[in-house]
């Protein structure tokens, strides 16, 4: 069996090791006041229970079970015309046991979608066993491919941190050299190494999607700017689109996304092949809407399981809308707690 995290600088996690983490003051200086604040009260959420921190951040997990998961791609679509990549959460798995049952769930939730023409699946390899045994790992993803292709449905590889990227691209490569087409890739803006993944990948016209990313990477492989990291994910949207790529572009940020309509006009890019994809349960909803209605394909991803807890703290940690959303209601029960 074979290992193939890179021997690169690990990342930072996305947590702190002690529960507090660090005072606004001691958290590095390119951060704003503000933004330091929100990182620090973000990770005070730690001390909480389980449980309350569940009711916090449940407008942004489907649920726990394959239903849910499903029922909210039905109702987003029904009631706004939304699309969805259902995801499974859970990652970086260490038993064999736990590798089948999530090959299992990926098999089962193509089933259960095979009528939605509006919903596809995102994969994690780590989950897949990527980090255990490559070789088993495509075996694997290469089955799950094989069933969305007969259900018609794409699937997405999600990407993880710097120290999988090799993995999971040469994985997408050998999936296309097979003769998959029904699968896509992430690329994240804030790593030096995209611009050259974009360039290598030309060939293969890879179906994208761009993003930032979620991991805290150290400097020597990823931009700690955020302004950066989204000049250049912008910069890298350009690239693929010139290249004839399908790119979904993965933000909230009103600028960004008004920036790329911008780039798409001046490339004289019809509106049905641009995308926007969000996540579940962060306000964007007149942006959606207007979005929609221009005729442009917005997708959100949904996560479901009982792993939600790792997933929703990088969320609250990285999120400041989340963050802001979970201290209204705080204060809203706080000041209002004597009228009941």
């Amino acid at each position: 069996m074979h290992s193939h995290r890179d021997s690169s600088p690990s990342p930072q996690p996305d947590h702190l090791s002690e529960q507090w983490g660090r005072a606004p003051s001691q958290l590095p200086a390119s951060e704003g006041l503000g933004r330091r604040l929100q990182r620090f009260f973000a990770r005070s959420l730690r001390i909480l229970p389980k449980g309350v921190v569940r009711i916090f951040a449940s407008p942004y997990i489907a649920g726990e079970t394959l239903e849910e998961g499903v029922e909210t791609a039905r109702r987003i679509h029904r009631q706004r015309r939304l699309l969805s990549t259902l995801d499974v959460l859970g990652e970086d798995v260490a038993r064999m046991e736990d590798v089948e049952a999530y090959h299992r769930e990926y098999l089962q939730l193509i089933d259960q979608i095979a009528e939605l023409p509006y919903a596809n699946i995102s994969i994690k390899l780590s989950a897949l066993g990527q980090l255990i045994d490559e070789e088993d790992c495509i075996r694997r993803t290469e089955d799950i491919l094989a069933h969305a292709a007969r259900a018609e449905k794409f699937v997405r590889l999600d990407m993880e941190d710097s120290s999988t990227t090799d993995s999971t691209l040469r994985i997408y490569r050998i999936l296309r050299e097979k003769g998959y087409d029904n699968v896509g890739v992430v690329l994240q803006s804030r790593l030096y190494r995209t611009k050259d993944d974009v360039e290598a990948l030309k060939p293969l016209k890879p179906n994208v999607r761009l993003c930032i990313g979620i991991y805290r990477e150290p400097a020597t492989v990823a931009m700690q700017d955020k302004d950066e990291m989204k000049h250049h994910m912008l910069e890298l949207l350009r690239t693929m689109w010139e290249n004839g790529q399908h790119v979904a572009l993965a933000t909230h940020e009103e600028w960004c996304i008004r920036e790329a309509l911008r780039i798409a006009e001046e490339m004289h890019k019809p509106t049905e092949e641009i995308e926007v994809q969000m996540l579940l349960g962060v306000p964007r909803n007149s942006l959606q809407q207007e979005l929609i209605d221009r005729g442009i394909t917005v997708r959100l991803y949904v996560p479901y399981g009982r792993q939600w807890y790792a997933y929703s703290m990088r969320r609250l940690e990285n999120n400041p809308e989340v963050l802001h959303s979970i201290l209204k209601s705080l204060s809203h029960g706080i000041f209002h707690s004597g009228e009941n």
